[in-house]
């Protein structure tokens, strides 16, 4: 990724209505940056406690506090994890963080997710975590702006209700293990009320501030699986007596890689990789069970249904022909996220107008995944990914790396940002 705006030729954003224009205004960058030092305590603290996939206990609890401040009504989903809060009309009618549609009208949900990874962190940040896990992707950023747009559209809440608007605020566990959507939609996430379209950030920890790039299908969907190989075990020495799970397992992982190069177009994007390999204690004695993890990406839902259809024909292929039963278990199912070319449009739009000097550019296409894809598939919705780069080039680190960070100054941004789109959306939809 460049390191300056500069190196790009961004293109602009499409102009927002004027009627979005008008309830957007031109200070909410303003009015987040007056609490800025606010916002970066809040994220330091989320990131003092990272907790992992759909127990966050001491991060729900957290959020809900600065709920409570703010006087915003909210509830949970997914054990006390996933905390969903309500702004205007909807909030008024019931006040207890649920409402039914017709009390709510007009309603567009904002998501910021919270969990962290099982990373030990050499940051080298004051804040750093100390309990083994860390907020390598950002999403305390995603969190605490999220929080920071809740504040800047309670503060409007009275023109929510005038507009008979609601706005949804979705702080989601689970999504680096592709579960906090998926459950939350199962506890009713999508209901009471029910969201006309969502709208979700992610931070770039190697992108300038100011840039935002958008596209879609903006990222691959991904099937995780485990296989499991049992064999009958016993001494080295006598491998003829028993049933090797370990060479029937090299020979699995061989025939998937050769599926992935003998049966899919090469113009297709697909990424088949096994990153587990497990089997035995000791060199010497040949094991009971070898087990094997592994993901399959691509963009393609066709292709991608087909691929796992043949992922278990050829491992109870290969397994059958080394006497090795096998064993395959789902361990993530999530769709590529596509996003709705209107709402993409529109919320270009409103990022733009409060966000004149970002630069835009239509280059967001990785195979990394995503479970808003789960909530996109459903509702009309967009994603942006901004970038949030330190100032040091020389201290830029991917995402998911232990020296990862993160810069503040993106916090009232990404607020102001939030909050637009939900006001502009509500503008052109009332």
């Amino acid at each position: 990724m460049a390191s300056a705006l500069s190196d790009f030729q961004p293109q602009p954003a499409p102009q927002a209505t004027a009627a979005a224009q008008a309830a957007i205004g031109d200070g909410l960058v303003a009015e987040a940056q007056a609490f800025a030092d606010e916002l970066a305590a809040w994220r330091h603290d989320l990131h003092q406690m990272p907790e992992l996939g759909n127990n966050l206990p001491q991060t729900s609890a957290y959020i809900q506090a600065r709920l409570d401040e703010m006087d915003i009504p909210h509830t949970t989903l997914v054990d006390g994890s996933c905390v969903v809060g309500l702004i205007g009309a909807g909030a008024a009618a019931q006040g207890n963080g649920t409402c039914k549609d017709e009390q709510a009208g007009t309603v567009v949900m904002l998501r910021g997710d919270m969990d962290a990874l099982p990373v030990v962190e050499e940051s080298g940040e004051p804040f750093a975590s100390t309990n083994g896990c860390m907020h390598a992707c950002g999403h305390d950023m995603h969190a605490t702006a999220l929080l920071g747009a809740a504040r800047l559209l309670k503060a409007r809440e009275a023109e929510l209700v005038e507009a008979n608007a609601t706005v949804k605020l979705l702080f989601q566990p689970g999504e680096e293990t592709f579960e906090g959507a998926r459950a939350a939609i199962a506890d009713g996430l999508l209901e009471n009320p029910r969201p006309q379209a969502a709208f979700a950030m992610h931070v770039n920890s190697q992108s300038p501030l100011g840039l935002v790039l958008y596209g879609s299908p903006a990222l691959s969907g991904v099937y995780g699986f485990r296989i499991t190989l049992q064999g009958k075990g016993g001494h080295g020495s006598s491998p003829e007596i028993c049933i090797d799970p370990i060479t029937a397992g090299v020979h699995v992982h061989l025939a998937l890689q050769e599926l992935i190069s003998r049966e899919v177009p090469a113009a297709k994007e697909v990424a088949l990789t096994v990153g587990k390999f497990a089997g035995g204690l000791a060199a010497n004695v040949i094991p009971d069970t070898c087990v094997l993890e592994g993901t399959l990406r691509g963009f393609d839902v066709e292709l991608m249904a087909h691929l796992k259809t043949r992922i278990a024909e050829v491992v109870n292929g290969v397994a059958a022909t080394y006497r090795t039963p096998a064993t395959i278990e789902t361990l993530s199912d999530v769709p590529p996220l596509v996003l709705d070319s209107d709402m993409t449009q529109a919320s270009l739009g409103y990022v733009g107008a409060v966000l004149p000097k970002a630069a835009f550019l239509p280059l967001f296409h990785a195979m990394a995944s995503e479970d808003f894809a789960l909530i996109s598939s459903k509702i009309p919705s967009a994603y942006f990914t901004v970038g949030a780069a330190v100032t040091d080039t020389d201290e830029r680190f991917a995402q998911h790396h232990p020296k990862a960070r993160f810069n503040d100054a993106e916090l009232p941004l990404g607020a102001a940002a939030y909050a637009a789109v939900a006001l502009g959306y509500i503008a052109d939809h009332r």
